[in-house]
């Protein structure tokens, strides 16, 4: 928004010509323009979570969740919770890397459905290939089963998804959709149109909660962002209907998060308060 830079303004065409210049200085100093509206409140709770991070402390940074399998629940301390990833889906074989009978089992031997559960990854990046067109249909299913041993609603099904011309096809089965739009590529600047473009394809496929993934991460194509790159991203995101953040990654290819103090400094804030005003790109 233009801030208007004159010290004074006319006071009004009537008193032109009859006062001259005498009536500007009978004029009041212009009021300084209103700041920009922050960014909208997400809806509560706002889910943080860092992926890969096996027994690292993440809590001094924010993180709420812990990336966990079923059989780490019991590792999960203090006041984090544990989002429980359950196995995936193999894109090569269109089929699920567990079993329902499988996830049946490891419910029931490691008690998950406890309040020290916050959430179930249940695929990432299911038909990313665009090779199993039942793979939406089977993503809810799974979702039912997980529902079926966990009646808490209070702990969410997750799935990412990372082609937006999906978004409509998975919109429904789970509770929380996630998508990993990734700007930084090596060699070149941020491609800033991409996760509008995401936000837009989001809102036009009628979803209703979603989560991003962060890129925190080296590897492939994708290079480290910068601490400002970082507050770019993340005030995209802020003016969207986030439900949360989920970090990629602690560590990755080689690479580790807690290398880059600046990054963590970055999501710290925006974990501790989503609506910190960060500058958009």
């Amino acid at each position: 928004m233009d801030r208007v830079s004159t010290m004074f303004r006319l006071c009004g065409k009537r008193f032109l010509g009859a006062l001259g210049a005498a009536a500007l200085c009978a004029c009041t100093p212009a009021a300084p323009a209103p700041a920009p509206p922050a960014p909208p409140a997400p809806a509560a709770p706002f889910v943080t979570a860092m992926l890969n991070a096996g027994v690292a402390d993440t809590t001094r940074f924010g993180y709420a969740l812990v990336d966990v399998t079923p059989a780490e629940i019991a590792s999960v301390h203090g006041a984090q919770q544990a989002f429980v990833w359950l196995g995936g889906y193999d894109d090569n074989t269109c089929s699920w890397s567990w079993s329902d009978a499988q996830i049946v089992a490891l419910f029931s031997q490691y008690h998950v459905a406890t309040p020290r559960t916050a959430g179930y990854f249940i695929a990432d990046e299911p038909n990313t290939t665009r090779a199993c067109p039942a793979a939406a249909g089977q993503v809810r299913a799974r979702a039912r089963l997980v529902r079926s041993l966990d009646s808490d609603t209070r702990h969410f099904t997750f799935a990412n998804i990372d082609d937006p011309t999906q978004f409509r096809a998975f919109r429904d089965t789970v509770d929380v959709l996630g998508t990993d739009p990734y700007p930084c590529r090596t060699g070149r600047p941020c491609d800033w149109t991409l996760i509008p473009r995401y936000i837009a394809a989001l809102r036009a496929a009628g979803v209703q909660r979603y989560i991003p993934v962060l890129q925190a991460f080296r590897g492939g194509p994708w290079r480290w962002p910068t601490a400002g790159e970082l507050e770019n991203m993340i005030a995209q995101w802020q003016r969207s209907s986030w439900s949360g953040e989920i970090t990629f990654s602690w560590t990755y290819a080689g690479g580790n998060l807690s290398e880059h103090p600046d990054l963590l400094s970055v999501l710290r804030q925006v974990n501790e308060d989503p609506r910190f005003p960060f500058p958009q790109p």
